[in-house]
């Protein structure tokens, strides 16, 4: 948040930014893409500048709403005895109703008030939805059939634990017979699928030759808060996700994963020099380049068009620029230093669904 504001203006600006999440993001247009709690939260917090100051030195290009409900809900799992539990869908049976939610849930923050600011200080926003790799998998295919064999080395902008780097160990299903990945695996994907399929179905996957992901905190699956953390950051009706995030960390746990600390628009350059040339570069970044600032996007987009000047590349792109419209999945292809993107398909946020629609974009 900009330090020149003064603290009404920095107590407007997040007021505005709850209610917007409330009126829109948490309220979804399904059962699948909301969180009643946290809509009715959300509401609350807009009208109360006790809660709203303990946000005031948050970063703003970051998701605040949902920094802010991952805090508490992440100190709410160390403290599931706490009555504001009783309106959480996955620490309870049988939750009480989101209007009654919000004296609980004040008290419940004044109480950790110092806990709550470390950790919407120190903690980014990094979710791992282990459902997005639905569209990431076929996006890999579709380029997997281009390439004809040569190995991917797959980078990852914004790789949290890096499960989706884990991607072509996990099962996936999208309706009417069409399978595709490891069967036997514990991470089962399912999603919804409108269009022309784009691959034959059970098509092996393209081999991955290497994977890197980059982070400025890249999360640990075999420390107990990192994962707290994760699953902190789900929604708490999303106990669907809950079980997928918990069935890839086993799997995780199984892998030695390289990740990278720092800022990517730092750490980038010198990971792509150590990628062979004869492996197919691909990056991909989900949920990622949208929640940092402008020009550190614009950073480390430059710096891949201009890796592109040496050697051709590819990047899968996933992003949610506009909570009115749903995130587009862009294939680019830079070869002799030339850009050139495909969109691929619409999706739902979470990878619930997707739409496959593709078009050569420029």
């Amino acid at each position: 948040m900009s330090s020149s504001a003064s603290l009404p203006e920095k107590l407007a600006q997040l007021a505005s930014y709850f209610e917007q999440h409330g009126n829109y993001i948490y309220k979804g247009k399904s059962p699948e893409n909301s969180s009643p709690l946290y809509a009715y939260l959300s509401q609350q917090v807009s009208r109360d500048p006790d809660l709203l100051a303990l946000l005031v030195n948050v970063d703003t290009s970051t998701t605040v709403t949902n920094l802010f409900f991952s805090a508490v809900h992440f100190l709410l799992f160390k403290q599931p005895a706490h009555p504001l539990a009783e309106f959480y869908p996955d620490l309870t049976a049988q939750p009480r109703p989101p209007h009654e939610s919000y004296p609980p849930f004040r008290a419940f923050c004044l109480e950790h008030k110092e806990e709550l600011i470390h950790l919407v200080t120190t903690r980014p926003v990094q979710i791992n939805e282990v459902r997005r790799c639905s569209a990431l998998a076929l996006a890999l295919c579709v380029l997997g059939q281009r390439l004809q064999g040569q190995p991917l080395a797959l980078v990852e902008i914004g790789t949290s634990a890096g499960l989706h780097l884990l991607w072509d160990t996990y099962a996936y299903d999208y309706g009417e017979g069409r399978s595709l990945g490891l069967q036997s695996s514990p991470v089962r994907i399912v999603s919804a699928f409108e269009g022309s399929f784009p691959i034959p179905v059970k098509q092996p996957f393209p081999l991955v030759a290497s994977r890197v992901g980059l982070d400025l905190n890249p999360l640990d699956v075999h420390n107990e808060d990192d994962v707290l953390w994760l699953r902190a950051l789900l929604w708490p009706e999303h106990r669907d996700s809950q079980q997928l995030l918990q069935s890839a960390i086993e799997v995780a746990r199984q892998h030695t994963l390289t990740l990278v600390r720092g800022d990517a628009s730092m750490t980038l350059p010198q990971v792509i020099e150590a990628i062979p040339r004869d492996r197919a570069l691909c990056i991909y970044h989900s949920y990622t380049l949208n929640q940092v600032p402008r020009q550190i996007r614009k950073n480390i987009l430059d710096q891949i068009l201009q890796h592109a000047q040496q050697r051709d590349l590819y990047r899968i792109e996933q992003e949610g620029y506009s909570f009115q419209q749903s995130p587009s999945l862009l294939l680019h292809t830079y070869q002799n230093g030339q850009m050139r993107s495909e969109h691929l398909a619409s999706c739902e946020s979470r990878g619930r669904w997707i739409k496959w629609q593709a078009t050569q974009v420029k």
